[in-house]
């Protein structure tokens, strides 16, 4: 299942939960954002839900062609984007 996806902003890698939780799992998916170095904060999606997004800064500018950086984030988005799938289905 696919709990996270990530798209590549202003020179960060922008993770977030595609699922809305109760605000307690929200805070633990929080805490799993943050333990992973993202800078992330807690969204009110509805009523009573909630989504997870965390912004990972790369050195990486997009107008400069550079494959081997570019691979260096690919790289950095399958690693992160692995372990919060991971952690995310666990909690």
């Amino acid at each position: 299942m696919k709990n996270i996806e990530c798209h590549y902003k202003d020179g960060s890698l922008v993770f977030c939960t595609t699922n809305s939780y109760t605000y307690a799992t929200a805070h633990k998916i929080l805490d799993v954002f943050n333990f992973l170095g993202l800078v992330s904060r807690i969204r009110l999606k509805s009523g009573q839900s909630f989504n997870v997004v965390g912004r990972l800064p790369v050195n990486y500018d997009p107008f400069i062609p550079d494959q081997g950086k570019w691979n260096d984030v690919v790289s950095q988005l399958v690693e992160t984007k692995q372990a919060l799938e991971k952690e995310v289905c666990s909690i």
